[in-house]
């Protein structure tokens, strides 16, 4: 059953993310380098951040976007899980800026949707292709 919907809502879910995350990179990366740091270079951290949510929140999922939704689904569920902690790490109380709590609240939301359905659906895969062997068997 999930199978069914399962890229539609690949779709949907993958523009969430990316969409946020790129919000959410965005607001940091205009907003002046965090404080109260002593051992970090605050600007620096910012940059790597930014960065790295770039290419964990947008640039990975919307390539897995691009593949055949049915195929590589565990490749789909990790980078989705990756994408769900790099947005996760712009929740530090020391990195946060004003309204960029909800987007990256979304973003890790919906991350972790896609990388839930994505297995569900590979389990729901096996289970078919197990269902199939024993009918011919």
């Amino acid at each position: 059953m999930i199978t069914h919907f399962y890229p539609a809502a690949l779709r949907i879910l993958t523009c969430i993310v990316a969409v946020c995350s790129a919000v959410s990179a965005t607001l940091l990366g205009t907003a002046p380098p965090p404080e109260g740091l002593s051992v970090l270079d605050p600007a620096d951290l910012r940059t790597t951040v930014v960065v790295l949510t770039m290419a964990l929140g947008v640039v990975t999922p919307v390539a897995m976007m691009i593949a055949d939704p049915l195929k590589c689904l565990l490749l789909k569920a990790g980078v989705f899980a990756a994408s769900g902690f790099g947005n996760a790490m712009m929740l530090s109380p020391l990195l946060v800026v004003p309204f960029q709590q909800t987007p990256t609240a979304v973003a890790v939301t919906s991350s972790v949707a896609v990388t839930l359905v994505s297995i569900v659906t590979y389990m729901e895969s096996v289970e078919r292709r197990n269902a199939r062997r024993r009918a011919n068997t």
